[in-house]
């Protein structure tokens, strides 16, 4: 009996201690994760961002109407945008739409046929190699692209014909064409046929240009509304809606000449940014719906009456796309300044006293404390502050100088560089302190 009972006390120790360990365990589980911080980072980059002013703005140009006053069907052999000179033809007018679809495609044979007997000439005297016209082939549709993306679509076209040039020329160097008669001669012979169907196809009428300058087939009624030459004399309120008349177009009208080198954009702005663009001889401009890329203009004349007023701001440029021959009234952003700097939230910047030496004329030194900005890093699975440097303060981040100065570095204590990871959640941070390698 006295052995039953024994074998029981036994069994409750063992489970009770089973139990302890089981706590044990999982308490310094518990005080463990306790002990290390898990945190969210975000990587630290590179950027470029502006101090502007936003304003609504009309575009003003020197424009001439193109007219046609007789009947036809109108083919332009231009594009908005392209500059042209006096006197060049600018469109074709055909008597019916069938007409001007035939002629379209006659030129687009000529100038395959001219690349066609071009490439049968040079056979036997390419020089270059195979990955040479690779190169020059992802060099040419770069270019395309470029063109496209800054409305230059003539340019753009003269690029693809460059490739399908070079792709041609790459054939014939690897054998896989040995010639471009057979394709040279069925040309002529399309070319020919259009040509004996229509006799009347070469004999259309054209309408050149009158004066030189960059053409657009586009026109808004507000060609008129600005008289360039005096600018500088509109005053404030001069933009307000209803004071710009819109005029009706002729129905001969067929497009428009921009015949001058310079072009206007006139807003205006109240006196605090008045005073920020009052002495710059030249500012940059965005305009998304003409370029990706921000566009110089030179500052023509702040016209304030009253310097407590607003002013109206005229400024000229002489950059040029099918986007800027057309637009009129835009949303555009006047660019004061630009940082270049790593970008950091607001949320993970912390303050924190470090100590600096300073040193005086005479070499003396002195240790002095002060509050500086700064981030906590991850390095491993450990944090360390990092110093920044402020050079610029958004809605919801800073942009860091990118070289701190020497003097304005604490003390052993590092600065932020680009791809730190940034801590920018995480309770409790410290420099030195260890959290989850997980996070």
């Amino acid at each position: 009996m006295k052995k039953g009972l024994d074998k029981q006390q036994v069994i409750k120790k063992v489970i009770a201690a089973l139990v302890t360990v089981l706590i044990i365990v999982y308490l310094g589980y518990v005080f463990g994760r306790a002990g290390f911080t898990q945190v969210k980072t975000v990587s630290a980059v590179q950027t470029t961002v502006y101090d502007s002013i936003d304003v609504n703005a009309y575009i003003v140009r020197s424009e001439k109407y193109v007219e046609y006053k007789e009947n036809g069907v109108i083919s332009y052999t231009v594009s908005d945008g392209d500059k042209v000179s006096k006197n060049e033809n600018i469109a074709d007018i055909f008597e019916n739409a069938n007409m001007s679809s035939k002629k379209q495609e006659l030129d687009e044979l000529e100038k395959n046929l001219a690349a066609l007997e071009q490439l049968e000439k040079n056979i036997g005297t390419f020089t270059q190699t195979p990955d040479e016209i690779d190169k020059s082939i992802s060099e040419f549709l770069c270019r395309s692209n470029i063109s496209v993306a800054e409305g230059a679509l003539k340019t753009a076209d003269k690029n693809i014909l460059d490739v399908l040039y070079s792709i041609n020329e790459r054939q014939l160097i690897t054998e896989k064409s040995v010639s471009y008669q057979e394709k040279i001669d069925e040309v002529k012979a399309r070319i020919e046929e259009i040509k004996k169907s229509d006799n009347s196809i070469q004999k259309n009428k054209g309408i050149n240009a009158s004066v030189s300058g960059y053409f657009s087939s586009h026109t808004d009624g507000y060609e008129q509304a600005f008289d360039i030459k005096k600018l500088s004399e509109l005053m404030p309120g001069a933009l307000d809606e209803g004071k710009i008349q819109k005029k009706d177009v002729s129905k001969n009208v067929i497009g428009k000449i921009i015949d001058k080198v310079y072009w206007y954009i006139v807003f205006e702005v109240n006196s605090q940014d008045a005073i920020k663009i009052k002495n710059a001889a030249y500012l940059k401009v965005n305009i998304p719906v003409v370029s990706n890329d921000n566009i110089l203009l030179e500052m023509e004349s702040i016209n304030q009456p009253d310097k407590s007023g607003n002013a109206l701001v005229v400024m000229k440029g002489t950059y040029m796309n099918e986007q800027m021959s057309n637009v009129r009234n835009e949303d555009v952003s006047i660019l004061l300044d630009d940082f270049t700097g790593i970008y950091v939230p607001k949320t993970a910047v912390h303050e924190k006293t470090l100590k600096y030496t300073s040193v005086d004329e005479d070499g003396n030194e002195t240790t002095v404390e002060k509050s500086t900005s700064g981030v906590y890093v991850r390095i491993g699975n450990e944090i360390s502050f990092k110093q920044i440097e402020p050079i610029y303060s958004g809605e919801d981040y800073v942009i860091s100088n990118v070289s701190v100065k020497d003097e304005n570095i604490a003390d052993d204590t590092e600065v932020l560089r680009v791809y730190d990871q940034i801590v920018t959640e995480g309770a409790n941070l410290y420099d030195g302190k260890i959290i989850q390698r997980s996070s």
